[in-house]
């Protein structure tokens, strides 16, 4: 139902949503980013101005790998939460089911601290146990120091102190997979014969492979119309995918001297 936004300052924006089930999409489905750089939303309540909500947090899904079977339940996963930032909600599909290999938890995390990587677990047997974090839709973060909003290209403790890339704490293996499968792209889109960019769905159906043309035309089966369109192709070869030509093995070596020949 459409969306408006106002520039308040350079750096404050204002989104109206007119209808209420956009603005809680908007605010459940967070966090959002513009050219992968961090947006912190806040709804505005009612008789505050847009100006003065405090934009410090962000609600986060994080993904909790490594946890033993034995301590998944809503209450430790409530304090992992609570040590990672401020606890707001559990997967209600986290327990029951098949197993997991990892549990979810939605954290609400300041922008002003940096990510947290893991948390030790000490077990009853008294062993120790490292359990990992990924975050679902992470945008640009610093591999140095772990602070969201610029990357270790930019960062001040690396400017600094010269610290190698081998030596960063953090990586890209902090960012959650996407739960949809990406298609790709290029399959949507064919090139034509005339050098221009079609939709594939806009290209006629393939014809049968040439062996299977053979055989019906061997058995009789074949039609006029596919006959026709078989001697076409074996007439004139034109927008055949791959064309080979037999050349000797002395042409590169040949071409090769010349060239340094003439370079003398």
């Amino acid at each position: 139902m459409d969306m408006f936004a106002v520039a308040l300052t350079d750096e404050l924006f204002l989104f109206q949503f007119p209808h209420l089930r956009d603005l809680q999409r908007v605010v459940d489905d967070g966090p959002w980013s513009f050219e992968n750089n961090l947006l912190i939303c806040e709804q505005v309540p009612v008789g505050m101005r847009p100006e003065d909500v405090q934009l410090d947090s962000v609600p986060f899904w994080i993904q909790v790998h490594g946890l033993p079977a034995m301590y998944a339940s809503t209450e430790f996963v409530t304090k992992i939460g609570n040590y990672i930032g401020t606890f707001i909600a559990a997967d209600p599909f986290n327990f029951g089911g098949s197993w997991k290999s990892y549990y979810r938890i939605r954290v609400r995390m300041n922008v002003a601290a940096p990510l947290q990587r893991r948390m030790k677990l000490k077990c009853r047997d008294g062993s120790l146990q490292w359990i990992t974090f990924k975050y679902e839709r992470l945008s640009t973060f610093c591999y140095c120091c772990g602070m969201i909003g610029h990357s270790d290209k930019f960062c001040r403790t690396v400017y600094d102190e010269g610290i190698l890339p081998d030596a960063f704490p953090y990586g890209p293996w902090m960012r959650a997979r996407p739960k949809r499968q990406v298609k790709p792209v290029g399959a949507r889109w064919l090139l034509s014969n005339s050098g221009t960019w079609v939709r594939s769905s806009a290209l006629p159906p393939p014809g049968p492979p040439p062996s299977v043309l053979e055989e019906m035309e061997a058995l009789g089966e074949i039609q006029g119309d596919l006959k026709r369109r078989r001697e076409d192709v074996d007439a004139d070869p034109v927008g055949t995918d791959i064309t080979m030509v037999e050349t000797s093995k002395n042409v590169g070596a040949a071409g090769l001297a010349d060239q340094a020949r003439l370079d003398r």
